[in-house]
């Protein structure tokens, strides 16, 4: 610090320690002349005494305030809050709690009730069940069993003779097709040797309409 007469001086009229004027009071601007790194020194040990010594008054002892430097202050967590640097984080928590309770006054909709762990249905069996199958990566056998699932239907739907099975069976169901040629066995087989899910969906989708439409006309 500045001052003119210092009793210690850096130069340049620098203080490194000062006397207030008209007070007994002295300020030491670098306390590291005195802290633990600077008495181990033997020689900075015997200077700091010599410094203490000429502060020293006839009558008494030299008192050091150590306040500044935090000494003897209590930590109190809701002072800490709201002084620097923990006053940024206090506004910052107290402008999002208010945001969150503004928002909380309304609401968008009615409250979205909590669905079911199992839903009821056909529709929630069939996902389940394709689930299952996926992840026991068994989809892709699902084309051919499908294939002749429906053959056995179809013959019994549109009342195919007794102990047909097999090829007789598709030369039957497709007897009942005058529109078309083989167009029942075109479906089983592209059902049958599809590869893809999309591949295999719209075959059966096919195969699942003949049915439907042979079993109107007889209707």
């Amino acid at each position: 610090m500045a001052d003119e007469h210092p009793l210690i001086a850096v130069g340049n009229d620098k203080a490194v320690l000062t006397e207030l004027d008209d007070e007994p009071f002295y300020i030491l601007t670098d306390p590291d002349l005195i802290n633990n790194a600077a008495l181990k020194d033997p020689q900075k040990a015997a200077a700091a005494l010599d410094m203490i010594a000429m502060l020293e008054p006839s009558k008494g002892a030299v008192a050091f305030d150590l306040t500044l430097h935090g000494a003897g202050r209590k930590h109190d967590l809701a002072k800490l809050l709201i002084e620097p640097p923990f006053l940024a984080l206090t506004l910052s928590i107290l402008a999002a709690a208010a945001l969150a309770f503004l928002h909380g006054l309304g609401r968008f909709g009615p409250p979205r009730a909590e669905g079911r762990a199992i839903a009821f249905g056909k529709r929630a069996l069939v996902d389940t069940t394709a689930t299952l199958l996926k992840r026991a990566g068994r989809l892709g056998e699902l084309g051919g069993r499908y294939a002749a699932l429906m053959r056995q239907r179809a013959g019994t739907l549109l009342g195919a003779p007794q102990g047909l099975q097999g090829e007789a069976l598709d030369r039957w169901l497709d007897s009942r097709d005058k529109g078309e040629a083989n167009s029942f066995t075109a479906r089983f087989k592209a059902t049958k040797d599809s590869n893809s899910l999309t591949g295999m969906h719209d075959a059966a989708e096919k195969l699942h309409d003949w049915t439907a439409r042979r079993l109107g006309e007889r209707r």
